[in-house]
C-alpha cells in the first residue's frame, strides 16, 4: 500500500497548512478513511538532557475541528537526534504510516524548510536550526525518517514535507540531489507529489 498524491488541505489562520493524503493499494484504488493525521517532531538530546516532542495533529482528519500545532522549543547548544514519524489517528489503534515510508523509502524524502532552518534544503546563512539527514534509503539517497538538529538562539518557522515521487515510465526520480533542488526552486521543483506539509514554530533559548 502506498500514500497515494490525493491532498486535502487544510488552511490555519492563512499562514500554517496541514496537508493529508489519502491512502490507496498500489493498483490506486483510493482508501479515504486511510490519511496522515498527525506529524511527530521528536528531538532527543546528545550526551543527556530531556527529550522534546512535538507534533501537529488533527486526530478527526480533514473537514473536522482545526489541527493543534505543538511549539518546538530546543536549548540553546543542544545537539539533537531528530526523528519525524506519521500517524493516521482514524484506525484504531493508529497506524504507523511510518512504516509505509520506510519500506517505499526509494520514492519518498522528507524535506526541513523554512526560514528557521539551515540545511541542504534551504539557503539560509542563518537561523535557530541547523539541519543534517541522518539516515539513507535502499540506493543511499537522503530519506529524513532521521536526522541531527543542532539549535542555537534565535526563533523561526519549521517546515516539514514528505514528497512522494514514484516512477515516471518506470524510470525512478528519486535521486540524491533533491536537497538541492529544492534549495534553488522548492518543493514545486521536485517530481512527483507532497504526501503532507506542516509547519511548526521553533525557538532555541
Amino acid at each position: 500500500m502506498r500514500i497515494s498524491s490525493n491532498l486535502v488541505r487544510l488552511s490555519l489562520l492563512g499562514v500554517l497548512a496541514v496537508s493529508v493524503a489519502a491512502c490507496g493499494d498500489d493498483g490506486g484504488t483510493e482508501n479515504p478513511e486511510e490519511v496522515i493525521t498527525t506529524v511527530t517532531l521528536t528531538f532527543t538530546p546528545m550526551g543527556g538532557g530531556t527529550t522534546v516532542t512535538a507534533s501537529v495533529d488533527d486526530p478527526d482528519g480533514p473537514g473536522g475541528n482545526a489541527p493543534t500545532i505543538d511549539p518546538v522549543n530546543l536549548a540553546n547548544g543542544k545537539t539533537y537526534a531528530t526523528t519525524v514519524r506519521f500517524l493516521n489517528k482514524l484506525e484504531t489503534p493508529p497506524e504507523e504510516i511510518t512504516t509505509e515510508v520506510m519500506d517505499e523509502s526509494d520514492v519518498h524524502q522528507v524535506f526541513f524548510t523554512g526560514t528557521g532552518v539551515k540545511g541542504p534544503a534551504t539557503s539560509n546563512t542563518t537561523g535557530p536550526l541547523t539541519h543534517t539527514y541522518g539516515d539513507m534509503d535502499a540506493n543511499g539517497f537522503p530519506l529524513g525518517l532521521t536526522n541531527t538538529i543542532v539549535a542555537a538562539t534565535g526563533t523561526g518557522p519549521l517546515t516539514i514535507t514528505l514528497r512522494h515521487m514514484p516512477p515516471v515510465n518506470d524510470t525512478p526520480v528519486k535521486t540524491g540531489t533533491l536537497a538541492d533542488t529544492v534549495k534553488t526552486g522548492g518543493i514545486a521543483a521536485l517530481p512527483g507529489d507532497t504526501d503532507v506539509n506542516v509547519t511548526f514554530t521553533a525557538t532555541v533559548q
